[in-house]
């Protein structure tokens, strides 16, 4: 029987795909179910399979050819206004402890990404933040990645982008920053597939042992 794991050796980041349509549905749920900060989701995901807007947004690409040739582009942003959102997750979850919850977070918020709470935020506190945004974004990515995965469904991470060029082919709303893409769709054999490369897992993992800590 077909496992996640041995799926991994079958994936590879597609540089091509043929043309036609693969059902996303379970993908989109990895992504909404993937695990983050306290929960807040702190990121936003537009997918795409308009032909036309593809196009478009694929010169703000470098040119890839999976942004055109792929049936569905997920493009992964960073929210901007945290707090806000903060205060949307408060509404929507109402923890019994809501008090005690919300100070929590606004102590994370402003530990961890820089957020002061008032007008006198610097711009490093505000790139912090959003720094913190985008590894949540990275997270789902992740989570839709393995998604395809265990499906079988072709797929790509891309990063080489022009964020800006990206909001204007959108007309993004400042609340989003783009940080990371996943092309989709339907795999194609017709090309020749570099050997897959990995580091062996005694060079990439240094196990220490409880017995070793004195």
């Amino acid at each position: 029987m077909s496992t996640f794991l041995s799926n991994l050796k079958w994936r590879r980041a597609e540089k091509h795909f043929s043309p036609g349509h693969v059902d996303t549905s379970l993908i989109e749920k990895a992504i909404v179910n993937a695990p983050t900060s306290y929960g807040m989701q702190p990121f936003h995901v537009f997918r795409i399979t308009s032909t036309r807007l593809k196009k478009a947004l694929r010169p703000a690409c470098h040119n890839q050819a999976q942004v055109t040739e792929c049936y569905a582009l997920f493009i992964f942003c960073a929210r901007t206004n945290l707090e806000k959102r903060a205060d949307e997750f408060l509404k929507a979850k109402q923890p019994p402890n809501i008090h005690s919850f919300m100070k929590s977070i606004v102590k994370f918020l402003k530990k961890r990404c820089g957020l002061s709470g008032n007008s006198d935020s610097t711009e490093t506190d505000c790139d912090l933040s959003i720094e913190w945004a985008k590894r949540q974004a990275y997270i789902a990515l992740g989570y839709g990645l393995a998604a395809a995965t265990e499906l079988k469904i072709a797929s790509c991470p891309l990063e080489g982008f022009k964020p800006d060029e990206v909001k204007k082919v959108l007309n993004m709303d400042d609340k989003y920053e783009p940080c990371v893409l996943l092309a989709v769709g339907k795999k194609n054999n017709d090309y020749e597939q570099e050997p897959r490369f990995r580091f062996p897992a005694d060079e990439l993992i240094e196990r220490i042992e409880y017995e070793d800590i004195k």
